[in-house]
């Protein structure tokens, strides 16, 4: 027989879910049958697998030691992760803008990935589970990236603890109830807002984003991007323009493919770039695209993370584009 207390990391899901994340060897069958001959219970009385697990509920499985040990979860070294360093550790907790018992949200730098891709170098979300290496040991429920941006993006990410921060990361980024916003140094000069609406699909051969005027591709999404500028800047003889975006909808590489579309690309962007652009970052020393993540605004939240609710976080402008905010004129 094996207990498991259930912690406030797992409060929230079914007593199902839990059990394919405790003890993922077992088929869906395994535990009906369990639960039907009583050798599964909850605070010592039948359960039905449907149950919402609370703090301190008990969660007994009468299988042998052998069984539990052969249902139990593996670990490879693939699923290890790659190597995490001093150097890394220390970064990640230097970018942590905010944590509580539910989430954490950490200002990305640039040449990250916000989720493994396979390779041998860390994500954002390995070091996220390296950080709360103590809570992905106990708990049933894995610390996660809720919101991803792209290596060279950096700003906001939004990490789930618990289950109930999980959920409530994944609910507010679906129904884009959460704000987004965004800083970006644009090539040209930007003197009116404009609201960039189209379809965006993604061409799988070349691996970019497409934004169209009208819905002609059947795996097409609508999207839309607000953008106000904040600050002319003038570098030699170049004009570039400070905007603020307002993510409408989040679609991948929307930003960079909308403004390239709107004719002022990202400086920096080796992707959606034009020929002035892609020449004047190499003259100006602009290593990555120049898009950052800095403000979050939470919506009106019920319930136990009722806390959050209208409360903003904002991530500080990186060195590298705070160097070109200088020439702001």
């Amino acid at each position: 027989m094996k207990e498991y207390l259930i912690t406030p990391a797992d409060e929230g899901q079914t007593l199902l879910k839990y059990l394919e994340k405790v003890l993922p060897g077992a088929g869906g069958g395994v535990f009906f049958k369990a639960l039907r001959k009583k050798n599964i219970v909850i605070n010592g009385a039948k359960a039905t697998g449907r149950e919402k697990l609370k703090n301190g509920d008990s969660v007994r499985v009468f299988f042998s030691d052998e069984v539990i040990e052969k249902f139990s979860p593996r670990r490879s070294k693939a699923e290890n992760g790659p190597k995490i360093k001093n150097t890394d550790e220390k970064q990640f907790k230097k970018a942590v803008i905010f944590e509580d018992d539910n989430i954490l949200i950490v200002n990305k730098w640039d040449n990250i990935l916000s989720q493994p891709d396979g390779g041998t170098e860390p994500s954002l979300n390995d070091l996220l589970t390296h950080y709360l290496k103590d809570i992905v040991k106990v708990y049933a429920v894995k610390p996660s990236v809720c919101n991803r941006l792209d290596r060279n993006t950096t700003g906001l990410v939004l990490c789930g603890k618990t289950q109930k921060g999980l959920k409530l990361l994944s609910d507010v980024l679906k129904d884009r109830s959460l704000k987004k916003y965004y800083y970006a140094v644009c090539l040209g000069e930007i003197n009116n807002s404009l609201s960039l609406k189209g379809y965006l699909y993604k061409d799988s051969k070349e691996n970019r984003a497409v934004i169209t005027d009208s819905n002609e591709n059947k795996d097409a999404s609508p999207v839309q991007t607000d953008v106000e500028p904040v600050s002319r800047l003038k570098i030699k003889d170049s004009i570039f323009t400070l905007v603020k975006v307002h993510l409408i909808t989040g679609k991948p590489h929307q930003i960079r493919a909308h403004m390239l579309k709107a004719g002022h690309p990202v400086m920096g962007d080796i992707k959606y770039h034009t020929e002035e652009s892609l020449r004047l970052s190499k003259e100006l020393g602009i290593k990555r695209q120049m898009l950052h993540a800095y403000k979050v605004e939470f919506p009106k939240i019920k319930g136990d993370l009722s806390y959050l609710s209208g409360k903003v976080f904002e991530a500080p402008v990186p060195n590298d584009m705070n160097r070109l905010l200088s020439h702001r004129k």
